[in-house]
């Protein structure tokens, strides 16, 4: 979706509360808020119910609030949402397992990754090596590598500077290229 096409539906929305206007936000978002959530949460029940909250907190905060990104307020909910999930359970954050990962973590390029990773790497070596970075260095790798979004979509996401984003993308590859060798995987 288009810069443009966004304004144009955000001020819809904001104007006259039209819900015809973020359906279509909520189906050009929702894969990707989807695909964070997964990486975040332990069930694919709590994924659809955390998803729903988020989209429901964006939905009253747009209709009396103008936003210049709506990726960067989506995704500072989500993370609040799954904040708020722990606090109320009272545990520790745990991920899906591995098999829901790969099922449901979408490639943009047809799958290429996948099969340069399964070609030279141990699959839940990867995981193990990403669920061992701190949050914001995840959510920069899911959304770089596995949603094949540009620094700068990225950034606008996380609301961080582009440099900060190629700073921790950096790190975080960094880490896993360390992570992976000490494990005897070999990487390119």
């Amino acid at each position: 979706m288009n810069r443009m096409r966004e304004k144009f539906l955000l001020f819809r929305v904001l104007r006259f509360a039209d819900k015809q206007a973020f359906g279509e936000l909520y189906l050009e978002f929702s894969p990707r808020i989807h695909r964070y959530l997964t990486f975040k949460l332990p069930t694919p029940a709590d994924v659809e119910d955390v998803l729903s909250e988020v989209f429901l907190s964006v939905w009253s905060y747009i209709t009396t609030t103008p936003v210049d990104s709506l990726s960067g307020l989506l995704f500072a909910m989500a993370r609040n949402h799954v904040a708020n999930y722990y606090r109320s359970k009272g545990r520790v954050e745990l991920p899906a397992d591995m098999e829901e990962f790969q099922e449901r973590i979408l490639f943009t390029d047809d799958g290429a990754h996948l099969r340069q990773i399964e070609a030279g790497t141990d699959l839940e070596l990867v995981r193990e090596a990403v669920l061992r970075l701190p949050p914001v260095e995840q959510a920069v790798l899911l959304l770089r590598y596995f949603d094949g979004l540009s620094v700068d979509e990225v950034a606008e996401q996380l609301q961080k500077t582009e440099n900060h984003v190629r700073v921790i993308s950096h790190r975080a590859l960094k880490s896993l290229r360390a992570y992976l060798e000490s494990h005897g995987q070999p990487t390119a």
